[in-house]
């Protein structure tokens, strides 16, 4: 596989003089600035703008497939990766949104792990330079000490930015990024500087779903390391919150412990909201006003086995509802779950790589990682993806380094391909139905994960995992994260440390 770097521009740190920390409010709504979004059709994604990506998993259900994206290289694999590295620091990046490709909004700053990530932040970048349009610091953590966690940023169909961050709901003014309104959300039991809403999802009429994890008493750790370093088994708490407004509609505590996204699917004329819980799989329904309620006629009962962790969130695709365990490292295999979201009772388990070794150096680095401080043998840092259009599903386990493609049937999983490569951040599919391509970072040479210092780009056909183009080196990802799609077979990719590349894929030029 042919690799090239195409330019690289010297990266310089910025500072804006519009960095400011809103102060939080309980729901009260500021004045509107007026700005409105660019003219577009109703979405078909509903509630998010109509755009390749309005949201970090493109549908409420999470698959990560992102169909209008494209790959722009050559299908049979004889491709080159041109690069093109930002002149601004973005530390931490973790999920891009677009009205179009030429209005672009970045979410980063929430790996407080990471020096240089001081808290969460906003940034619109132009799509020629990378530069930054404007950029607008929301928090400052290493001033406050409260738990910096990676949230996330969504754009919703009325054209307003919304940021989650911490215990705060911001909605932003795309134009400028003039924070409009601020909600605070409740931190349940614990403090709201060890509190963390790490994400959100919305109903179609546009409602806000989200939930807490939280952080021990005490701790000072920052980052996604709480989660291995101290975490806090507090019951999350969950609520639902009206844009338009910026007030909270409704507020429950999760029956157990969860760590994963909420996701919601219409199913059967109804709305729910999945969560994937210590327990298992359980589920509220949502009204269109955003009240919860939880379903408790529907329990796919426990899932995990001795040595296995909690999982992150669920995947919906058609009638079934998906994800996978250890998403913190577990002594026992991964198993990937698919429960009907009609009747409970019928699922399906597989576990892809249950005789698949680890490589010695990763084997010993993971010796006490385990529940208990036991040896791991799997880590799946980020939950699996989907294609409801060909029932493919990829997931990864970082430890034995691979990933797998399975089929869904109606009598269970197949395994379609199996790959080595070691990553530990979401899987991003794009393309046509007939021209799909997953994406993902691979952890190179003898790095170990989580504590890699590179990664790679690597662009396989998501029908038979045939690699078709791969990246140089890069600075190490975000852990956990995803490299992001965008506009004219290109991706972007954020770095920890704040470098961000724009990757393109594309057929070698003709020499001589």
């Amino acid at each position: 596989m042919k690799r090239v770097v195409l330019c690289v521009i010297g990266l310089i740190v910025f500072v804006s003089c519009s960095r400011t920390e809103p102060s939080g409010n309980t729901g009260t709504p500021v004045t509107d600035t007026g700005t409105t979004a660019p003219t577009h059709q109703p979405s078909a994604n509903p509630p998010w703008y109509p755009s390749l990506a309005a949201f970090e998993a493109y549908n409420s259900v999470r698959t990560r497939l992102f169909s209008e994206a494209t790959f722009g290289g050559d299908f049979a694999g004889n491709n080159t990766v041109e690069s093109v590295q930002a002149p601004s620091s973005y530390p931490s990046g973790y999920n891009v949104v677009y009205f179009d490709a030429d209005n672009i909004f970045w979410y980063g700053g929430g790996d407080g792990n990471e020096a240089s990530s001081i808290g969460s932040y906003v940034a619109k970048t132009d799509p020629a330079t990378l530069k930054p349009i404007w950029y607008r610091q929301l928090i400052n953590t290493q001033q406050n000490g409260e738990w910096d966690y990676p949230g996330m940023i969504g754009l919703l169909d009325d054209g307003m930015l919304y940021v989650i961050y911490g215990y705060r709901l911001s909605k932003l003014d795309p134009k400028t990024g003039q924070v409009v309104a601020t909600v605070t959300l409740p931190s349940g039991d614990a403090a709201p500087s060890n509190t963390a809403y790490n994400g959100f999802d919305a109903s179609a009429e546009g409602i806000l779903v989200a939930k807490t994890i939280h952080r021990q008493a005490g701790c000072t750790v920052q980052g996604p390391d709480v989660l291995l370093k101290c975490p806090d088994s507090s019951d999350s708490t969950m609520v639902s919150v009206d844009p338009r407004t910026m007030t909270i509609v409704d507020t429950v505590t999760l029956p157990s412990h969860v760590i994963g996204r909420p996701t919601v699917s219409r199913y059967q004329g109804k709305e729910y909201v999945y969560i994937f819980a210590e327990s298992g799989f359980i589920r509220y329904l949502i009204t269109p006003a955003g009240k919860l309620t939880l379903d408790s006629s529907w329990a796919a009962g426990p899932l995990l086995t001795s040595g296995q962790t909690i999982g992150w969130g669920a995947v919906v695709i058609g009638d079934w509802v998906l994800s996978q365990c250890n998403a913190l490292p577990g002594s026992a295999p991964a198993s990937v779950y698919a429960v009907h979201q009609g009747d409970a009772s019928k699922r399906f388990t597989i576990q892809p790589f249950a005789n698949d070794p680890i490589p010695p150096l990763v084997k010993a680095a993971f010796r006490k990682q385990g529940p208990g401080g036991t040896q791991a043998i799997s880590f799946v840092s980020a939950t699996l993806s989907a294609d409801p259009d060909t029932n493919l599903i990829y997931m990864f386990d970082a430890l034995p380094g691979k990933i797998t493609c399975l089929r869904l049937t109606p009598s269970g999983f197949e395994t379609v391909w199996t790959v080595s490569q070691a990553t530990t951040e979401f899987t991003t599919i794009i393309g046509p139905r007939d021209r799909r391509v997953i994406v993902n970072t691979a952890i190179p040479g003898a790095e170990i994960p989580a504590l890699n210092k590179h990664d790679e780009v690597v662009w396989r056909n998501a029908a038979t995992g045939q690699e078709l183009a791969r990246s140089e080196r890069l600075p190490a990802i975000s852990n956990g994260t995803a490299v992001q799609p965008s506009y004219s077979g290109s991706v972007l990719y954020p770095g920890l440390e704040g470098a961000l590349y724009k990757l393109v894929p594309a057929r070698p030029r003709p020499t001589g």
